[in-house]
């Protein structure tokens, strides 16, 4: 399994989840700039679930355009866009493909400087978020 999650503490709707790429579970690409970090999110259940989307915020720090701790921009987690039917699993999934599928275009992001750098600089923010990662994502 690329991913697992569990509920924390008693409050009812906040989920944490974890995103690892250990020797036994793997979601990363060898190219990827993410390979070998742990990252951790929290999923907050809104009263009104299924009809209204959860709240994520995106607790470890990464480079990513799409992401802007704890912000996640992601067309899914919006309340106009939001579908009754999305399940958890589909949810978790789309938040997982996030990382190999940068969304760069002006619409769809947060944060426009990392986009220009994803689509102009590509072998330097790969470094880059490399180097995040191995700072926040590993050990």
């Amino acid at each position: 399994s690329w991913c697992g999650f569990r509920r924390v503490g008693s409050e009812q709707g906040r989920w944490r989840k974890t995103f690892t790429n250990g020797k036994q579970r793997c979601w990363a690409p060898p190219s990827s700039p993410y390979e070998g970090g742990i990252f951790f999110i929290s999923i907050r259940f809104p009263p009104d679930y299924p009809f209204k989307p959860p709240m994520v915020s995106w607790k470890t720090p990464i480079l990513h355009p799409n992401i802007d701790k704890p912000r996640v921009f992601h067309s899914l987690l919006v309340t106009a866009t939001w579908k009754f039917g999305t399940t958890v699993k589909k949810l978790l999934q789309a938040l997982h493909d996030m990382l190999f599928h940068l969304k760069v275009e002006e619409e769809d992001n947060y944060l426009a400087d990392v986009a220009r750098m994803c689509i102009l600089k590509s072998e330097r923010f790969k470094k880059e978020a490399r180097m995040m990662t191995e700072a926040h994502a590993m050990n």
